[in-house]
């Protein structure tokens, strides 16, 4: 099998093909060259009418090359796209790429200029990006299943089926479009039953308040005595909350009956065990890298898989962002030399407005764990200044034992509201949990 990654500067710009056989290779070089002879393709291409009407021998393929042919038509005439070998995940280098082609094209850049990539990632690491608001699904890892490895157990068919689809963040925080190939049924049903029991309880109140649409819809938050769900509406607001309470006193004034209501959030108890929560988010960056840096992970791997025991792991920081998306996405950091000084990888999960920063512990590539301040100050220097106007917060996810997380919320109503209205509110003006 053969990857390649095209690139070109149309609004999907970055499409990864797999090649299978001989057979597909052909099809390729006859779609571009117009002719199926010869086994190269230069790489700086342009696209003419004459390779836009030989897409069509790309539909005896299916799916799979079909979306190469809608990447192709959405290409400009006259404008070049580059053909190279390999997956390219690494955004800084895409976007290299393209700012080569706008040279090449003579268009203005419209997408993050080089010299506005902080120079610390520049210097240092590989930055990889998975969003799960893209509209077309995310597949990662090996399309034939006879030839696939589980990332988590090391197994293969027949001793492990691929039948189910295994999503690479959790569907039940919202994740819809990236999935991973090589995670098999066994495991998929394990981590679901296990460590993503937790992660999931941890952020539901969040999903909730933000309207994020889960595994089974929108969820619902049991108390005591009360419930909150979102009822979906329209993309813009998020839909509309509503909590229901088994008893309610007669109480006329609107306001009194809101500081009711607000009493009743401290009959929410979530109880989670902090490490798991590290462990999926962990879980979630083995699910996303090229399988071609696993094996610097395999003690990583290990704890992931190992019973709960006591460990000290890296600092885990969180952080408010003023915007949030309907699906959470991944970024992950992979450092491009032997520095002792920075972790080899490191990676920011946002959800519902929330970003959580982490280091991979346990990797091969690392001298130091990163669990003492004078290890990771260098680290955090580099993190300040990605970020210089951001207020980091540690958040404690070491501990085996249950930790309850109680929801408090304060429930006002404006003066100028009035009784039996409807109001939207703008789910960034919803407290903090």
């Amino acid at each position: 099998m053969a990857q390649f990654t095209i690139i070109s500067n149309s609004s999907n710009y970055v499409l990864y093909i797999d090649i299978h056989n001989i057979n597909e290779w052909r099809v390729i070089v006859e779609l571009i060259h117009g002719k199926p002879n010869g086994d190269r393709v230069r790489s700086i291409q342009i696209v003419t009418q004459e390779f836009k009407d030989r897409l069509q021998i790309l539909d005896k393929f299916g799916e799979r090359l079909y979306q190469m042919k809608i990447f192709f038509n959405e290409m400009p005439m006259g404008h070049h796209y580059l053909f190279l070998q390999g997956h390219i995940d690494d955004c800084i280098q895409i976007i290299r790429h393209r700012t080569d082609l706008a040279n090449l094209d003579n268009i203005p850049l419209k997408f993050a200029k080089l010299e506005n990539i902080p120079l610390f990632l520049r210097e240092h690491y590989m930055v990889l990006h998975f969003n799960g608001n893209n509209k077309e699904r995310i597949k990662i890892g090996v399309y034939d299943k006879s030839k696939r490895v589980c990332r988590f157990c090391g197994l293969s068919m027949p001793d492990v089926t691929f039948k189910q689809t295994a999503h690479a963040i959790s569907e039940s925080l919202g994740n819809k479009k990236i999935i991973c190939y090589e995670e098999c049924d066994d495991c998929n049903q394990r981590f679901n039953r296990t460590i993503e029991q937790d992660i999931i309880r941890f952020f539901q109140p969040q999903l909730i308040l933000h309207g994020i649409r889960g595994k089974n819809g929108s969820p619902t938050l049991q108390g005591k005595g009360i419930s909150i769900k979102n009822k979906p509406s329209s993309e813009e607001n998020g839909g509309t909350i509503i909590v229901t309470m088994d008893s309610i006193p007669n109480i006329q004034n609107i306001h009194e009956l809101a500081q009711f209501a607000s009493n009743q959030f401290s009959h929410f108890n979530f109880e989670f065990i902090p490490q798991n929560i590290y462990k999926c988010l962990c879980k979630y960056a083995l699910s996303i890298i090229d399988n071609k840096y696993l094996t610097y992970f395999k003690e990583t791997v290990n704890w992931i898989n190992e019973p709960l025991s006591s460990h000290q792991l890296p600092p885990v920081w969180y952080y408010n962002s003023p915007l949030y998306n309907k699906a959470p996405s991944v970024t992950i950091m992979l450092r491009k030399h032997r520095s002792i000084e920075l972790p080899y990888c490191w990676g920011i999960f946002n959800i519902a407005g929330y970003n959580y920063l982490f280091i991979m512990p346990f990797c091969s590539q690392d001298e130091f764990d990163f669990t003492e301040s004078a290890h990771i100050q260098s680290f955090m220097e580099g993190v300040k200044s990605i970020m210089p106007n951001v207020m980091l917060q540690l958040l404690e996810l070491q501990s085996i034992s249950h930790q309850k997380l109680k929801m408090n919320l304060n429930l006002n109503i404006p003066p100028e509201c009035i009784e039996g209205r409807d109001y939207i509110i703008n789910p960034q003006e919803l407290p903090e949990l």
